[in-house]
C-alpha cells in the first residue's frame, strides 16, 4: 500500500459487497461496500480501511473519506472506516483494509488463481475463497453441514474433474477455522488439565489448613452450642470463613494473572506477519475466576464445616484432647489430602519434565541447513502486476545486485525459505516415480517440492551429495531438471542410482511435467524441526513461476545490518514493491521452536508451583501432627526413647504419606502423560527416565519436609511435654 513516502505492506481481505451486512458490522465513518460494486470485474477501485489503519497512517483525519491509495500499483478510493475494534473474522490475523471480490484480478494480477493468470472468479480448481452465512433462527450448524454435503455432491457430479472428493466445512466463524482448532485444542487442554490440577493442590492445602483450625477452635465450638448455637449458625459461620479465604485467594489470583500474561507475552517471538493475541483479562475471566472461588470455597470448606460442627460437647467441654470424636476420621482426610497433592505434585512435574527434556531436544535438532548470518525477504511480483519474464529479470536483477554488497558471501532465490509459514501444504504435488509407478487407480504419493535459484544450496551450506547443482542456464525451454533429497532417494531409489531416472510431477489442472533427476541433496527440514525425514523436490524456478519468491542472503556478520542495504537495492528496481517476511533463518528456527520453548516454561513454571504447594502441604501436616502429638512424644521419651526413635518416627509417617502419593501419581502420570506425545520432540511419553528423575526428587523434597517437623520433635523437653496440652 502506498499512501506517502516507502510502500508499506498490509493485510487486506477480498470480500463480496454484503460482506459488512452478513457480519453485522456498521461502518464508523463513510459507507460499506454498494451491490454493483461487486459485479463488474475491475470498475469497483473502492476499499474501507481499519480503524487502527485510519488512527495510524490518517492521523484521525475526519476528511479521510474519498481520499486515495495505492494498493498493487492501482489507485483506491476510501469510501469507509470500520468500526474501532473490528479486524475482520479472523482477530488472531487482523486486517487492514478490505477490497470488492469483483477486484481480484487488478489487485493480485490473477495469482491468486491457480493456473496462471486465470481469474479467482472462474478457476474451479481454486479453493481459497470462504462463503460466509448468517443462518435463520430455526437452522443450526447440523443443519447447515447436511445441506452443505448435498451441494458439495451435486458440485462433484456436474465438475468431477475439479470437486470430486472436495468437502465442505461448516463452521462458526466466532470459534475460528476448524485447522486452528485441532491444532490448538490440545494444547488447550493440557493446559486447563494442568492448571485444574495446580487449583486442586492448592485446595488440598487449604482443605488441610481449616481441617487444622477446626481442631483449634474445637473447644470454641463446643461452648457455643452448649449455649445453644444451632449447628447450621456454626457450619455458616465456618462456610463464610471458606469463601471469603477463597474470595481473597481468587482476587490475588487475577493480580497475579495480569503480571504473568505479561511476562509471558513478552516473551513472544518476533514474527513476520500481524498476530494478534488476546490474553486481556476481561469481565467474562473476572467471573468466570470468582465464581469458581467460590465453588472451591464451598467445595473443601464443607467437610471441615461438616465435622468441625459436630463435636462430642462433653468430653471436650472436660479437656479430653482425644475425646474429639471424629479425630481418627480428621487424621485419615488429612492423609488422604496429603497423598493427592503428592500424586499430583507428581503429574504435573512429569509433564513439566517432558517438555524440559524436548525442548532440549529441539534445541539440538540439526535442521540439515547452515541458519546462521542468513536473510530472507520475500516478494510478491504477481500481486504487483509482474507477468513471469518481469518476474524472472526482477529476481535475476536484484541477486546480482545484493550479491554485489559488502558483507554479502552469497544470495539466491526460492519461493519459500525453510521453516517458514509460507511453507504451506500447497507447495506439494502428486508424483510419479519412474521404477515406482502406482497401481491402476492408485493414487501417486503427494511430495513436497520447492522452487529455487541457482546457488541455493551453496547460500544455505545444504551438502551435495552425488550429481550435480543447478546452473543460471537452466531456463525455460530448456530440459526440465530437478535434484531430490536423501530421504526421496531411500524411498524409491534403494538399490538405483536416482541420477537420471525422471520424476512426472502434476500440476493443477491436470497437467503433468516430466523432470530429470540431475542431483541429491542431503536431507534438511521444511515445514518444521519436529517433522520426521520425507521425501522432497527442488526445481529451477526458472523452468516455473511462482507470484511470491524469497531472496535469502548469506552475509559474513549479522544479517540484520544489511537488511536497509538489500531494501535500497529493491527499491532501485522498483519502488512499490515492498518486501515482507523480513526475517533471518536463526528467528525462523525461533518461532519453530517457541511452542516447545512456551510449553517447557509454562508447565516448568506450575510444575515448581506444584512442588512448592506438596512441600508446603507435608510440612504443614507434619507440623501439625507434631504439635498435636507433643504430649505422646514427651511420654515416649520419658519412657526411654531416643532422639532417633522419634525423628524415624515422625519422618517414617511423612514419608509413607509421600510415598504412597508417588506410588499414585506413577500411575496416573503413565496413563495421562499419552495424551502430549504428538508435541514432544525425542522423548517419549512414558520416558523412564523422567519419571524416575522426578519421583525421586519428590521423594527427596518430601523427606526435607518431613525432617525439619520431626527435628523439632526430637528437641521436646520431656517434663515440658508432659504438661503440654
Amino acid at each position: 500500500m502506498g499512501i506517502a513516502g516507502e510502500p508499506e505492506r498490509v493485510q487486506g481481505f477480498l470480500v463480496s459487497a454484503n460482506y459488512f451486512d452478513v457480519l453485522g458490522v456498521k461502518v464508523a465513518r463513510g459507507r460499506s461496500f454498494l451491490p454493483e460494486e461487486d459485479q463488474a470485474p475491475g470498475a469497483a477501485t473502492v476499499a474501507v480501511i481499519s480503524h487502527a489503519l485510519w488512527q495510524r497512517h490518517f492521523a484521525d483525519d475526519p476528511e479521510v473519506i474519498g481520499r486515495a491509495v495505492v494498493l498493487n500499483g492501482h489507485k483506491f478510493s476510501i469510501v469507509g472506516i470500520a468500526p474501532a475494534g473490528f479486524v475482520g473474522t479472523e482477530e488472531a490475523f487482523p486486517r487492514d483494509i478490505w477490497i470488492p471480490l469483483a477486484m481480484n484480478d487488478q489487485l493480485a494480477g490473477g495469482s491468486i488463481g491457480a493456473n496462471g493468470n486465470q481469474s479467482l472468479l472462474t478457476d474451479r480448481n481454486t479453493g481459497s475463497l470462504t462463503v460466509m452465512a448468517r443462518l435463520k433462527p430455526e437452522v443450526n450448524l447440523q443443519q447447515a453441514q447436511s445441506r452443505m454435503d448435498q451441494i458439495a455432491g451435486q458440485l462433484a457430479l456436474a465438475y468431477p474433474e475439479t470437486n470430486a472428493n472436495r468437502h465442505v466445512i461448516v463452521y462458526a466463524a466466532g470459534n475460528g477455522r476448524p485447522a486452528f482448532r485441532t491444532m490448538l485444542l490440545p494444547v488447550t487442554w493440557i493446559l486447563l488439565a494442568t492448571v485444574a490440577l495446580i487449583l486442586l493442590i492448592a485446595c488440598a492445602n487449604v482443605a488441610n489448613l481449616l481441617l487444622a483450625r477446626s481442631t483449634a477452635r474445637r473447644k470454641e465450638i463446643a461452648v457455643r452450642l452448649a449455649l445453644g448455637a444451632s449447628r447450621g449458625r456454626l457450619m455458616r459461620q465456618l462456610m463464610t470463613e471458606s469463601v471469603l479465604l477463597a474470595f481473597l485467594g481468587g482476587s490475588a489470583g487475577l493480580v497475579l494473572s495480569w503480571w504473568t500474561t505479561n511476562l509471558l507475552m513478552a516473551l513472544k517471538p518476533s514474527v513476520p506477519l500481524p498476530i494478534n493475541v488476546n490474553v486481556s483479562t476481561d469481565w467474562r475471566v473476572v467471573v468466570f475466576t470468582f465464581l469458581f472461588s467460590l465453588l472451591a470455597g464451598v467445595i473443601f470448606g464443607l467437610i471441615p464445616a461438616l465435622q468441625a460442627s459436630k463435636p462430642d460437647i462433653v468430653p471436650v467441654l472436660k479437656d479430653e484432647s482425644s475425646a474429639f470424636g471424629y479425630r481418627h476420621g480428621l487424621l485419615s482426610l488429612r492423609n488422604a489430602l496429603v497423598i493427592a497433592q503428592v500424586a499430583m505434585s507428581l503429574v504435573v512435574l512429569i509433564g513439566a519434565g517432558l517438555f524440559l527434556r524436548s525442548l532440549r531436544n529441539a534445541q539440538s535438532i540439526n535442521p540439515g541447513f547452515d541458519a546462521s548470518h542468513v536473510l530472507a525477504l520475500s516478494f510478491a511480483t504477481g500481486a504487483q502486476g509482474y507477468d513471469q519474464n518481469k518476474s524472472r529479470l526482477f529476481y535475476q536483477q536484484l541477486v546480482g545486485r545484493v550479491q554485489a554488497l559488502p558483507g554479502v558471501q552469497a544470495a539466491s532465490i526460492a519461493r519459500s525459505a525453510p521453516l517458514s509459514y509460507l511453507y504451506a501444504p500447497a507447495l506439494a504435488a502428486p508424483t510419479i516415480v519412474e521404477g515406482n509407478e502406482p497401481a491402476a487407480g492408485a493414487n501417486p504419493p503427494v511430495i513436497g517440492n520447492n522452487a529455487i535459484g541457482p546457488n541455493f544450496f551453496q547460500t544455505l551450506a545444504i551438502p551435495l551429495v552425488r550429481g550435480r547443482y543447478f546452473t543460471a542456464d537452466m531456463r525455460e525451454g530448456t530440459p526440465a531438471v530437478a535434484i531430490i533429497n536423501e530421504t526421496m532417494v531411500r524411498s524409491f531409489f534403494a538399490n538405483v542410482d536416482p541420477i537420471g531416472k525422471r520424476l512426472r510431477v502434476m500440476r493443477r489442472g491436470g497437467q503433468a511435467v516430466s523432470f530429470e533427476i540431475i542431483g541429491v541433496v542431503r536431507d534438511s527440514k521444511y515445514l518444521s524441526l519436529g517433522e520426521d525425514p520425507a521425501p522432497f523436490i527442488f526445481f529451477p524456478y526458472e523452468q516455473g513461476y511462482s507470484p511470491v519468491m524469497t531472496l535469502l542472503v548469506r552475509t559474513y556478520g549479522d544479517p540484520k545490518n544489511l537488511t536497509a542495504a538489500v531494501r535500497h537495492e529493491v527499491q532501485t528496481l522498483d519502488p512499490n514493491l515492498p518486501p515482507f517476511n523480513v526475517v533471518t533463518l536463526s528467528q525462523n528456527i525461533d518461532i519453530s521452536l517457541f511452542p516447545a520453548r512456551f510449553g517447557a516454561l509454562l508447565l516448568g513454571g506450575f510444575g515448581v508451583l506444584a512442588l512448592v504447594l506438596a512441600t508446603v502441604g507435608i510440612y504443614g501436616v507434619m507440623s501439625y501432627s507434631v504439635s498435636k502429638r507433643t504430649h505422646e512424644i514427651g511420654i515416649r521419651m520419658a519412657l526411654g526413647a531416643q532422639a532417633n526413635n522419634v525423628l524415624r518416627l515422625v519422618v517414617g509417617q511423612g514419608m509413607l504419606l509421600a510415598l504412597i502419593g508417588v506410588g499414585v501419581g506413577l500411575v496416573a502420570a503413565f496413563a495421562l502423560t499419552r495424551v502430549v506425545k504428538n508435541l514432544l520432540y525425542g522423548v517419549g511419553a512414558t520416558d523412564l527416565t523422567t519419571f524416575a528423575a522426578i519421583a525421586l526428587l519428590l521423594i527427596i523434597v518430601a523427606l526435607l519436609a518431613c525432617y525439619l517437623p520431626a527435628r523439632r520433635a526430637t528437641k521436646v523437653d520431656p517434663l515440658v511435654a508432659l504438661r503440654y496440652e
